[in-house]
């Protein structure tokens, strides 16, 4: 069973149709959006008490990705976005169906824009912001073009492709919530004021 832990007052909320995996960890105020998929040993740590973890509808984090929020600001992983293994970031947003590259690292106050695609060990550096449809590599990250074509294409498929995985291992029946841990049908839990940040 995922472990969720709860902190200063906040437990993870995850939306009942989302899949967790068995030894993912999630640590305080980090929501879990419809469909949403967090794979096997990714850790989403929502340890500060003015700033949650946001993980989108559809949108997946990979095996092995860390993600942290602190001062600067939430972490906001948008809808149908794609966190690669092994990737890192913290305080930052990223926009609606990106692709975060394996082992990638985003630093707080980041801004990715809507369906870009960032390179395998990207390192988008502090305040940067990243505009829609980019494409970004290297270290620091530059944008290198304007994903256009079959990468654009594949893009888009990317996200769906792990909402039909996570349906496939709940099929298989991996049990990853204890149901005291999931959101109610309106999206909210006991335990968890709406509007609360």
């Amino acid at each position: 069973m995922a472990l969720l832990i709860p902190f200063r007052g906040r437990t993870p909320q995850i939306a009942p149709d989302a899949f967790v995996a068995p030894n993912a960890v999630l640590i305080g105020d980090v929501r879990v959006e419809a469909k949403a998929s967090i794979w096997f040993g990714a850790v989403l740590r929502g340890d500060d008490p003015d700033h949650p973890i946001v993980v989108g509808a559809g949108a997946n984090v990979q095996d092995g990705a860390i993600v942290h929020v602190g001062t600067w600001g939430p972490t906001l992983i948008g809808p149908s976005v794609t966190v690669g293994h092994g990737a890192i970031f913290e305080s930052c947003q990223i926009g609606e169906g990106t692709v975060v590259g394996m082992n990638a690292t985003i630093l707080q106050e980041a801004v990715v824009g809507r369906e870009c695609l960032l390179a395998a060990g990207t390192v988008v550096l502090e305040g940067a912001e990243i505009p829609d449809r980019s494409v970004v590599a290297g270290v620091p990250g530059r944008v290198r073009k304007t994903l256009e074509g079959s990468a654009a294409g594949w893009v888009r498929r990317s996200g769906k492709h792990y909402v039909e995985l996570s349906r496939a291992y709940l099929e298989e029946g991996v049990h990853t919530l204890d149901p005291a841990g999931t959101l109610d049908a309106s999206g909210t839990s006991p335990d968890h004021t709406p509007g609360d940040s």
